[in-house]
C-alpha cells in the first residue's frame, strides 16, 4: 500500500503559536505550553478555538461560558477575559496596537488561525483524508493517518472547562475520537489484521457495551481469527446490554451474527450497507401524519420491489419526510440502506452512471471492479441487490431517465424518489404530491420550534406569519430560528416585517453575510497562486475537475495543478471525491465564481475557460477516432491541435467518453451559453458524445446539450455547428425509434453539409437516414442514401463508417430484389470490420450478414451470423444491441419452424428490452414471443403478445404495427 501523501500527513513545521482542546486547553509558543487559566478563561478561548475562525458575538460567547446563571456583568468579565488572553497570544504587542491574533469584530471577537494551529482542526483533517483513503481502496494509507490523529489526543477533550457549550462540546468530540478509533480498528480488519485487533476492541467492547460497531468489529475479527464461539459471545453480552436498556440489536449485528452461525467466510463483506447513509433525521418532524402512513403501507411489501415517489416545491419537505418514512422502516429493510442526493436542481444533475459506482461501492464491490460502462454497472447492482432487503432513497431527481437504473430488482428492496417534478411514469410507483403544511401542521411546528407558550400569547399574528409563510416547511423553519434566537421579540414584529411582499423573500433568506464572512476567513488564509487557483477552478460548470483539467484552466502542469489542488482540500475549500478528481461545496463554488468575477479580469477569466475547452476537444478528437476503430473527426470546425495518440485502443477511448461524458455535456452547453467562446467548439465537444450511440446508451441530457449548440448556431449565422446540433438530435431520436423526428434532423444536417462541403459528416448523416428509412421499409430511399454515402465514407478512410454503410445497403438491395448484391455487401461489412479491429462494428454487420443470409434461405449461415453477432454485443456492453440480437435469433427460429427454441430467445429479448431497450425492441421481442405462441397451437397467447406489440409500434409509427393489425384481424 502506498505511503500517506504529503499534504495528508501532519504540518511540519508548526505554526510558531498553535492551541490544543484535545486535552487541557493549552497554547504552544515555539513549542513551549501554557495551560490557560483561570477556567472561565479557558472558556472563553474554547469558545473561540471551536468555531475555528468564524466569528462569535459578545452574546453568543456569554451564553457559551455561562449559559443560564450569566452574572449581571458578564459583559464586563467577557472583556477582561480577551484582554488577558490577548496579553498572552501577543505579549510584545505595543499599547494601542490592534491586536493581530484575537480580533475584534463588530460586537464580537474571532481567533487568526494559522493553518495547523489548531490540532482539532488537524485531527479532522487527518480523519478526512483517512475517510478518502478507505474508500479508494487504500486501507494502509488510511491507518497510518487515523494514528496520526488518535495521537493528538491528550486526555479529556476541554478538560476541567467550566460551561454548558464546553460540556456539549466534550461529549461531541469525545464520540468523534470512538468513531476514529473504531475507524483505525476497521482498517486493520481490512488489512487483514484480526488477531492483532482483539484485544483493543475487547477493551473497547468492555469500555462501551452499548456502541453496536465496537461489537460488531470485535465479532468480526474473532470469527476471521477462527474464533467463532467467542464471536457469539460477544453478540450474547451486547444483545443483553441493549435489551437492558429497552433495545434491541441492529440490522449489521444480527447480520454478522447470522454468518458466524451459518459459517460464512466473510462475514464483514456480508453486512449490511456500510457507506451512503441516511442524513440525520429531523427531530422536530411535524404533521404529514396520513401521507406517512400511506408511503409506509406501499413500502411494506412482500414479494416484489415497491417503489415510491414523493414530488413537491422546492423546501416543502420531501427530504425531510424521505428519511422519517426510511427510518421508521429499518426493520423492514435489516440489509442497510442507501441514500443519494440526485442533484436534480443543480444546473448538472448527477450522473446515474457515476451513483451507481458508488452503490456498487457501498454494497462491497472493490474500486478496481466496478465497470466502466453504464448497463454493466446497472446489471451488477440488480444482481447484487437480488437476496437483499435493502432500503433506497433516491433524493432530489431529475427525471425518470435519472432514476431509472437506479432502480433495484430484488424483490426484498423498497425504494423511495423524491423529486420537484411528478414522476408518473415510474412503473407500479405509489405517487404522492406533497403540498404546503395544513394550518394545523403549521401551527404546530411552529410550536415545537419556539414553544406553546408564545404562539399561544399571539395566536392571530403567528396565523399571519404561517400564512405570509405560505406553510413551507423551510420558510417556517427560517423565521423559526430567527424567533428563537431572540426570545424578547415578538411574533408580531416578525409577521409585519412578512406582510410587505417586497420584504418577503429577503425575510425568508438565510444571513449570507454571514456565510460570506466564513468564507473569506477560510480564503484569507491563501497566498496569491492558491487563491488565483480557487476563484479560476470554479468557472467550468462540471461536479467534478480531473487533475488535467485543473492544469489547464490554471495554465500549469499537472504536478504543480495537484499541488495547488491539495492545498484547497487541505483549507477545506475543495473537496478530494479521488485520486486526481476534485470537486467544490455547492456553495463555496458561488463564492469563488462572484469573487472571480470581481477580481480576475474578464479576458483572463475566458483564456482560463477557453484553455479547457481546447484541451476537451483535442482529448475528445482522439477519444473518437480510437472509439470508432479509426474513423476520421466528422468534421473540424476549430483550429485546435488534435492530442493523436492519447488513447492506445478502442476500449480505453469508450471509458473516457463514458467517464466525461458529464464534463463533456456540461462544457458544451457552458461553452455554447457563452458569449465570448466560438460555438465551433461547444459543437465539437457535443459531436464527440457520438460513438456512445452505438452501444444505443442514450446518454443524460444529450438533448439538452445539442438544443443549447443549435440555438447558439442559429444565433451566430454558424452553419458548421447549426449541422452537428441537427446530427446529434436526430441521432438522440433515433435511438428512441421516434423515426419521422429523427430524420428532419438528420435531412437539415445533410443539407448544410453539402452547401458546406463537409463530407465526412454527410456520409456518416446518409448512413443514418438510411437506417431510418429502412425501419420505416422505404428501402428505396434508404438504396439512394447509401450508394451515395459510401464512396464518400470510402474517400474519408473512416473504416467504420464504410462497414455501417455496406452492411445497410445489403439490406437495402436485398429488399429491392438484388440478392447476389446483398450477399457481397454483407460480407464486405463484415471484412471491413475484421480488419479495423472494430468489434462492435463487426456486431452490427454479423447482424445484417445473417438477416441476408435469413432471407436467401442459408438457415445454417444465418444462425452462426446472428450468434456471433449477439456474443460480440454482450462482450462490448451494449444490453440495448443484446436485446435486438436475441429478438433476430427468435425470428430466425420462428422462419426455420422452431418454435421452442424461438420462444426462449424472445422470451431473453423481452426481459432485456423491458430494462435498456425501450418500446421498439419491446416490441419486436413481444411479436416474435407471439408467433412462437402461434405455431404451438396457442392462439390467445400469441393474440396477447401481438396486441401489446401492435400498440408499441402503432404509438412509434412503425410499420410492424400494420403487419400484426394484418394478424390480429385475420
Amino acid at each position: 500500500m502506498p505511503n500517506p501523501a504529503p499534504t495528508d500527513a501532519p504540518h511540519d513545521p508548526r505554526p510558531q503559536l498553535s492551541f490544543r482542546i484535545l486535552g487541557p486547553v493549552q497554547t504552544v509558543t515555539d513549542g513551549a505550553e501554557t495551560d490557560i487559566r483561570p477556567p472561565l478563561c479557558a472558556a472563553v478561548l474554547a469558545a473561540l478555538l471551536l468555531r475555528q475562525g468564524r466569528r462569535g458575538s459578545a452574546a453568543a460567547l456569554i451564553e457559551d461560558v455561562w449559559g443560564d446563571v450569566a452574572p449581571p456583568h458578564a459583559l464586563g468579565a467577557l472583556r477582561t477575559h480577551v484582554s488577558r488572553l490577548r496579553g498572552l497570544l501577543e505579549p510584545g504587542r505595543a499599547a494601542r496596537t490592534p491586536a493581530r491574533v484575537l480580533v475584534s469584530h463588530g460586537e464580537g471577537y474571532a481567533l487568526r488561525l494559522e493553518p495547523g494551529a489548531l490540532d482539532l482542526a488537524e485531527f479532522d483533517r487527518l480523519t478526512d483524508a483517512a475517510e478518502r483513503a478507505r474508500s479508494a481502496g487504500r486501507p494502509q494509507e488510511a491507518r497510518s493517518l487515523l494514528d496520526a490523529a488518535l495521537q493528538l489526543w491528550r486526555g479529556e477533550p476541554l478538560t476541567g472547562v467550566p460551561g454548558p457549550y464546553a460540556a456539549a462540546q466534550r461529549a461531541r468530540l469525545t464520540e468523534r475520537r470512538l468513531e476514529a478509533v473504531e475507524s483505525r480498528w476497521e482498517a486493520e480488519l481490512d488489512l487483514g489484521g484480526h488477531a492483532a485487533a482483539i484485544g483493543p476492541l475487547r477493551a473497547l467492547a468492555d469500555d462501551h457495551p452499548l456502541r453496536e460497531r465496537t461489537q460488531e468489529l470485535l465479532m468480526t475479527a474473532l470469527y476471521e481469527a477462527g474464533r467463532q464461539a467467542e464471536a457469539l459471545e460477544v453478540h450474547a453480552r451486547a444483545r443483553h446490554a441493549l435489551r437492558a436498556r429497552g433495545a434491541v440489536p441492529g440490522p449489521r449485528l444480527e447480520r454478522i451474527h447470522r454468518r458466524v452461525l451459518a459459517g460464512a467466510e466473510t462475514p464483514a463483506a456480508a453486512g449490511g450497507v456500510a457507506a451512503l447513509r441516511l442524513p440525520p433525521g429531523t427531530a422536530d418532524f411535524t404533521g404529514r401524519e396520513d401521507t406517512v402512513d400511506q408511503l409506509r403501507a406501499a413500502l411494506d411489501h412482500g414479494r416484489v420491489v415497491a417503489v415510491s415517489a414523493v414530488s413537491g416545491m422546492g423546501g416543502v419537505g420531501k427530504t425531510a419526510l424521505a428519511v422519517h418514512v426510511a427510518n421508521g422502516l429499518r426493520a423492514r429493510f435489516p440489509d442497510g440502506q442507501l441514500f443519494v442526493d440526485l442533484r436534480g436542481t443543480d444546473a448538472r444533475p448527477a450522473d446515474p452512471t457515476q451513483v451507481l459506482g458508488d452503490f456498487l461501492r457501498a454494497l462491497g464491490v472493490v474500486p478496481g471492479r466496478v465497470p466502466a460502462l453504464p448497463a454493466e454497472r446497472a446489471a451488477l447492482y440488480r444482481s447484487l441487490m437480488a437476496d437483499r432487503r435493502v432500503f433506497v432513497v433516491l433524493d432530489n431527481a431529475r427525471d425518470l431517465d435519472q432514476v431509472r437504473d437506479l432502480l433495484p430488482g430484488g424483490p426484498g428492496c423498497g425504494v423511495l424518489v423524491t423529486s420537484r417534478t411528478r414522476l408518473a411514469g415510474l412503473p407500479g410507483a405509489t405517487l404522492v404530491d406533497l403540498r404546503e403544511l395544513t394550518e394545523h401542521e403549521a401551527s404546530a411546528l411552529l410550536v415545537r420550534l419556539i414553544g406553546e407558550r408564545r404562539v399561544r400569547a399571539e395566536e392571530e399574528a403567528a396565523r399571519q406569519l404561517l400564512d405570509d409563510c405560505g406553510r413551507l416547511p423551510l420558510a417556517i423553519r427560517i423565521v423559526a430560528a430567527r424567533l428563537a434566537a431572540r426570545p424578547a421579540a415578538s411574533i408580531a414584529q416578525t409577521a409585519r416585517a412578512l406582510a410587505d411582499e417586497r420584504r418577503r423573500l429577503a425575510e425568508l433568506s438565510g444571513d449570507t453575510d454571514d456565510v460570506e464572512t466564513t468564507f473569506r476567513l477560510g480564503t484569507d488564509l491563501l497566498d496569491t497562486e492558491q487563491l488565483r487557483a480557487f476563484r479560476l477552478l470554479a468557472l467550468p460548470e462540471v461536479p467534478e475537475l480531473t487533475r488535467a483539467a485543473a492544469a489547464a484552466l490554471l495554465d500549469c502542469t499537472e504536478r504543480q495543478a495537484e499541488d495547488l489542488c491539495e492545498a484547497l482540500v487541505d483549507l477545506s475549500l475543495l473537496e478530494s471525491v479521488a485520486p486526481g478528481r476534485y470537486r467544490y461545496h455547492d456553495l463555496l463554488r458561488l463564492y469563488a465564481r462572484k469573487t472571480a468575477a470581481e477580481e480576475i479580469p474578464a479576458d483572463e477569466r475566458d483564456g482560463a475557460l477557453l484553455r479547457l475547452l481546447e484541451r476537451y476537444v483535442a482529448l475528445a478528437r482522439d477519444a473518437y477516432r480510437a472509439a470508432m476503430a479509426g474513423d476520421a473527426f466528422p468534421v473540424t470546425l476549430t483550429p485546435v491541435p488534435s492530442a493523436q495518440g492519447h488513447f492506445a485502443t478502442q476500449d480505453s477511448a469508450t471509458t473516457w467518453l463514458l467517464d466525461e461524458l458529464t464534463a463533456l455535456l456540461a462544457l458544451t452547453e457552458q461553452a455554447a451559453r457563452h458569449p465570448r467562446i466560438p460555438v465551433t467548439i461547444a459543437a465539437e465537444l457535443l459531436l464527440s458524445a457520438d460513438p456512445l450511440g452505438r452501444h444505443a446508451n442514450q446518454p443524460h441530457g444529450l438533448d439538452r446539450a445539442a438544443r443549447a449548440v443549435l440555438e447558439a448556431a442559429e444565433r451566430s449565422g454558424d452553419p458548421g455547428a447549426e449541422a452537428v446540433a441537427h446530427y446529434m438530435l436526430g441521432g438522440s431520436h433515433a435511438q428512441r425509434f421516434e423515426l419521422a423526428t429523427a430524420i428532419r434532423h438528420f435531412q437539415v444536417t445533410a443539407g448544410i453539409c453539402r452547401r458546406e462541403g463537409h463530407s465526412t459528416l454527410l456520409a456518416l448523416t446518409l448512413g443514418v437516414l438510411a437506417g431510418c428509412a429502412l425501419g420505416l421499409h422505404d428501402f428505396p430511399a434508404a438504396l439512394d442514401q447509401l450508394t451515395e454515402a459510401l464512396p464518400l465514407a470510402e474517400a474519408a478512410q473512416s473504416p467504420g463508417c464504410v462497414g455501417y454503410v455496406r452492411g445497410f445497403l445489403g439490406l437495402a438491395q436485398l429488399a429491392t430484389g438484388a440478392p447476389e448484391a446483398a450477399m457481397e455487401s454483407g460480407r464486405a461489412a463484415v471484412a471491413v470490420a475484421e480488419t479495423s479491429g472494430d468489434r462492435e462494428g463487426e456486431g452490427h454487420a454479423l447482424r445484417v450478414l445473417g438477416q441476408i443470409c435469413l432471407w436467401l434461405g442459408r438457415p445454417d449461415e444465418a444462425l452462426d451470423c446472428l450468434t456471433r453477432s449477439l456474443d460480440l454485443w454482450r462482450a462490448t456492453g451494449s444490453r440495448f444491441r443484446e436485446s435486438l440480437g436475441l429478438s433476430l435469433l427468435a425470428e430466425a427460429y420462428n422462419l426455420l419452424g422452431r418454435p421452442e427454441e424461438a420462444a426462449v430467445c424472445a422470451e431473453e429479448a423481452r426481459e432485456s428490452a423491458e430494462q435498456h431497450g425501450g418500446g421498439y425492441l419491446l416490441g419486436r421481442a413481444l411479436a416474435q414471443l407471439g408467433h412462437a405462441c402461434a405455431a404451438r397451437g396457442r392462439a390467445s397467447q400469441a393474440a396477447f403478445h401481438y396486441r401489446e406489440a401492435h400498440a408499441l409500434f402503432d404509438r412509434l409509427g412503425m410499420p410492424e404495427a400494420r403487419d400484426l393489425a394484418a394478424r390480429l384481424n385475420s
